[in-house]
């Protein structure tokens, strides 16, 4: 029996191998960016505020943001890491105390909804014995039996509805409130975002919210049956907590530790090489375009078919390109199959095939007529610092 939660499939979809190390490995680290930090020291301030007035204590603002600057004190530590480094620890901090500012502004005197939850720790059984875990921030309801699954964004991106609505995170857990609390008329699942004072709302049906469980069940299957955890690379790893040891980001590391400039370094000579060359060859194939488009210019002036040069020649022939423009493509597909032409214009896609054939998505006959052999991609992309 295995327990998933939205975090721990994220980071499967997100990087298989930051996975392998958090979850199979389960190396630990202290390691967490400021963000996050800050977002816990919030998330405390909040539970608080509502945990208090389920004992008739309302707390006033300037109590909660003491709390927070004590809390924020008390938890610092030399290993919150800082990504966007023209920001310092005051303004992240300066953040917090705004985003509590402004809720208890809009929400006071809080009494809206009634609180039933607090940062639950509860499970909702899966398919094949695993386990689904419900972390709510805050779960509430009102008079008329309508449940709210409340989540506070601390993040400074705001999120279009449609993203919301195709959320999984609340969406998981409007399905066990609707198991756990049978007279729910609906549940209704909130996000306040807290960096601009604005509250959103998305709502699920039952037909919805089964086909969302399979889905996650199919991804647990996925990861269950998964054998190779490679790195992904993504603006992401900044703030990853397991960078350091990340065989994506092992040569920066090490040149750094050697005090030494890439410049300097085999590979980093290496990489600025073959930087250059792709530069080259990028500008050398607009040239060649621009300079292809000139010659069929003076051609078409001069009337001639044929352009000399010092020691070579360019013949210009004009001729009929046959274009098929995307709107016509079924209605062609269709008509090519009807005149019985497809079997001999059709042609094998290895490029869609070979994902199927890897993730073992079609017969074993087909997967049987292919072989296996290590290949390499080299890609180049800006180097974050």
């Amino acid at each position: 029996m295995t327990t998933y939660s939205h975090s721990k499939l994220g980071t499967f979809k997100q990087c298989r191998y930051k996975y392998k190390l958090q979850y199979i490995d389960k190396i630990k680290t202290d390691i967490e960016s400021i963000e996050a930090f800050m977002g816990k020291r919030v998330h405390e301030v909040l539970e608080k505020l509502y945990r208090d007035l389920q004992y008739q204590k309302l707390n006033t603002k300037e109590e909660l943001l003491a709390f927070y600057d004590e809390h924020w004190d008390n938890h610092w530590h030399e290993n919150v890491i800082i990504v966007k480094k023209e920001y310092a620890p005051e303004n992240y901090k300066a953040m917090g105390r705004k985003f509590i500012d402004d809720y208890y502004d809009h929400y006071k005197p809080f009494n809206h909804k009634k609180v039933i939850a607090l940062e639950t720790q509860d499970i909702m059984e899966l398919a094949n014995g695993n386990q689904y875990h419900i972390r709510i921030d805050h779960l509430a309801c009102d008079k008329e039996c309508n449940y709210y699954v409340c989540d506070y964004k601390t993040n400074n991106a705001l999120k279009a509805q449609g993203e919301l609505d195709e959320d999984h995170q609340l969406a998981m857990y409007s399905l066990w409130i609707k198991q756990k609390y049978p007279d729910a008329k609906k549940v209704q699942l909130v996000w306040y975002f807290l960096a601009f004072d604005k509250e959103m709302v998305s709502e699920r049906n039952d037909e919805q919210l089964q086909a969302l469980k399979r889905q996650i069940e199919t991804l647990i299957q996925e990861i269950e049956a998964c054998e190779q955890f490679p790195t992904n690379v993504t603006s992401l790893c900044d703030y990853c907590p397991y960078i350091k040891i990340c065989p994506a980001w092992r040569h920066k590391f090490e040149v750094e530790e050697k005090k030494k400039l890439f410049k300097d370094d085999d590979g980093g000579k290496m990489v600025d090489e073959y930087s250059h060359f792709q530069d080259a060859k990028k500008q050398a194939e607009e040239k060649l375009e621009q300079l292809k488009e000139e010659i069929v210019a003076f051609a078409k002036q001069k009337e001639i078919d044929v352009v000399f040069g010092s020691d070579k020649k360019c013949s210009v022939k004009e001729y009929e390109k046959i274009v098929f423009p995307d709107e016509y493509r079924e209605e062609l597909l269709q008509l090519i199959k009807e005149k019985g032409l497809y079997e001999e214009f059709s042609s094998l896609n290895y490029f869609k095939l070979t994902p199927k054939i890897r993730n073992k998505e079609v017969d074993e006959e087909i997967i049987d007529l292919t072989d296996k052999e290590k290949a390499y991609r080299v890609s180049l992309s800006k180097r974050r610092n």
